[in-house]
């Protein structure tokens, strides 16, 4: 079954939602790499939610399981989660490995929109 997304929305999962937003996307995305089992991952989840609620219309935010992606996050670099990725126009801009203040996310975030 085919998924389907609109640019409209702000939260998506999955690699599938990834390379649509690459192609169809002209704002930031932010893309989440978690892993099972990552408390570090939870605590950054509302974290990033709420930067992207405050910042609704100009970006995107993708979680993505490293374990039901590994190819993925191999291509993207990522060797840890949580890991953080901003992307424009398919190039990655920016990148946080680990947990990091609010804070941090933020400013980078709004260094790039």
């Amino acid at each position: 079954m085919q998924e389907t997304f609109s640019i409209d929305q702000t939260f998506f999962t999955g690699q599938a939602a990834l390379e649509w937003l690459i192609q169809e996307s002209d704002q930031l995305i932010i893309v989440k790499f978690v892993a099972p089992h990552c408390p570090s991952c939870e605590t950054l989840k509302p974290v990033l939610h709420q930067i992207a609620v405050d910042n609704t219309g100009k970006l995107h935010l993708v979680e993505l399981d490293m374990s039901e992606e590994p190819e993925l996050a191999i291509n993207f670099g990522v060797r840890s989660a949580p890991t953080v990725l901003l992307l424009k126009q398919q190039q990655t801009i920016a990148q946080i490995a680990g947990l990091k203040p609010k804070k941090q996310y933020a400013e980078m975030i709004q260094s790039v929109l």
